[in-house]
């Protein structure tokens, strides 16, 4: 049979509208090893790219993904023979309405040791299960305000305050700061800190008591996302100031949700599957989403803390749900593979989020002040600037689409942010050293997109190599020199391709020149 990957055929692009402007011609994806793609051009010339970017989408590669998907692989096979045969087989899917399948209990089993709260076997906690991160929002804040008015009996509080930054699904239907279509009175905005920006934590959170002495009376459910995404480029707030923001928020009786439908999962680094764990946020409920499914089947939900019982008393249940909310039974054995693979990884999502401090610190002090970066774990991001030239909006979109040009050039894909910048968030099962393959063609798009804005890379080198070899620069060399030793690998770290206390996956002189100007 031919590959219709391989054709080329006549492009019904023109007829599509999707994430470009309508119409417009795309690369088709042929084929795919983590995130090395390789792509036909419109043009028909084939490409290999580094998609680094996807916006947190996938999780694992090869071997591993195939892992994950063969129980349901086999499953599906055994129902289509089935099927062939005329005789009655397995549900592949199922309408909401019929009831559900054997998938959904094995998966909340699988997801109950990490929902993000201590005690938690003594809490009457639910999931709801949705397709994508809009829909998983909507259910959280649906869940947590019925059951906020069934214990109150006040239903005055269903504002929705959200951050003056921040994104939870397509803009023109969904919560966050931007209103493309019309406006929506539904929901407030609060101040939040901006990437980039001095932050000053009493300054904000004064702001933010500000907006509860107006607003707290009426808001019944607060949008938090522990670190952003699209809307701040992987940046991450400053834990203690959040945290004061959440305390501030349930003394004024808000339910709060934590979005982790980017950050969760354990890309974080933080070493659990929630952020919200970690930080000990205690959100009266919490997203989840992305890569639950692998990168292959869409799944979703949300997971409200305590309500069940209050919920199931007065016969009401989550509104927001539909005839594939959970129906998906390759889905749903696909996410419980997942969960219980992802906990194994968790050590290389760490160290290889220490690496990436390197590189993304290293990208920063070389942009000359045009780039601000940060991020943890395997996510993270840069913004293009607001100060000098950076201020005029014109200019500032013609550094982009300089950027986006280059990345092009050299061959990789970093998820373009509408905020002004990149998101780095590549699988999680990446070795090191191609991490630091992602380092070296980042940095070359750096030198080309300075190159062309006329930023000085000549000032930026003598700002930082004056007289030569810094006695900090010697320091981290030994340091370096110190760390390769093959008595110190961890064995985990060396079976996951992250281990640096050896030269097996990464050449110690490429990571030296990262190190040398971190953050």
């Amino acid at each position: 049979m031919d590959d219709p990957t391989r054709s080329t055929p006549s492009s019904q692009h023109n007829h599509f509208a999707g994430r470009v402007a309508a119409g417009s011609e795309q690369p088709v994806i042929l084929s795919k090893n983590g995130i090395r793609h390789r792509r036909r051009l419109p043009t028909g010339e084939e490409q290999e790219i580094l998609s680094i970017g996807l916006a947190c989408s996938e999780c694992f590669h090869g071997e591993r993904l195939a892992k994950l998907l063969k129980p349901g692989f086999e499953y599906e096979q055994k129902a289509m023979q089935e099927l062939l045969m005329g005789n009655s087989a397995s549900p592949l899917s199922l309408h909401t309405s019929g009831g559900v399948t054997h998938a959904l209990s094995e998966f909340i089993e699988a997801l109950a040791p990490h929902v993000p709260w201590k005690d938690a076997d003594e809490l009457d906690w639910c999931v709801s299960l949705q397709l994508e991160g809009a829909s998983a929002v909507w259910a959280a804040i649906d869940m947590v305000l019925q059951e906020s008015i069934l214990v109150s009996g006040n239903k005055k509080r269903k504002m929705v305050a959200v951050g003056s930054t921040s994104y939870h699904g397509p803009p023109s239907t969904s919560f966050g700061a931007k209103c493309p279509l019309w406006q929506k009175g539904y929901q407030l905005k609060y101040p939040v800190p901006i990437a980039g920006e001095k932050i000053d934590e009493a300054k904000y959170v004064a702001a933010f008591q500000d907006f509860l002495n107006q607003h707290g009376e009426e808001v019944g459910v607060i949008l938090f996302e522990p670190q952003w995404g699209s809307s701040q480029a992987a940046f991450p707030w400053p834990k203690s100031m959040l945290k004061k923001y959440i305390a501030m928020a349930k003394a004024n009786d808000i339910r709060v949700v934590c979005d982790e439908i980017m950050c969760g999962l354990g890309r974080h680094g933080n070493g659990s599957i929630f952020i919200s764990k970690d930080w000990e946020l205690d959100p009266d409920a919490v997203t989840f989403g992305k890569a639950m499914g692998g990168g292959v089947y869409p799944v979703s939900g949300a997971i409200l803390k305590r309500g069940r019982d209050t919920l199931a008393r007065n016969g009401c249940s989550v509104m927001q749900s539909h005839t594939y909310a959970g129906s998906s039974v390759r889905s749903l054995m696909t996410a419980t593979a997942v969960l219980k693979e992802l906990p194994l990884w968790i050590p290389s999502i760490q160290k290889l989020g220490e690496e990436m401090e390197h590189i993304f610190g290293y990208l920063q002090r070389k942009s000359n002040g045009m780039l601000v970066c940060h991020g943890q774990g395997l996510m993270w991001g840069g913004l293009f600037t607001q100060e000098g030239k950076m201020k005029d909006p014109a200019y500032k979109s013609r550094a982009i689409k300089c950027f986006r040009k280059h990345c092009e050039q050299v061959g990789v894909l970093p998820y373009i942010v509408p905020a002004g910048g990149f998101m780095v968030t590549p699988v999680v099962d990446i070795d090191v050293g191609t991490v630091y393959e992602i380092g070296e063609r980042m940095e070359k798009v750096l030198d080309l997109t300075m190159q062309e804005m006329e930023w000085s890379i000549e000032e930026e080198k003598q700002c930082f190599e004056i007289g030569g070899p810094t006695e900090l620069d010697e320091v981290v060399a030994n340091l370096l020199i110190q760390s390769i030793d093959l008595s110190k690998c961890q064995i985990r770290l060396h079976e996951t391709r992250s281990c640096t206390s050896c030269t097996k996956f990464v050449s110690p002189d490429v990571r030296l020149r990262f190190m040398q100007t971190g953050m």
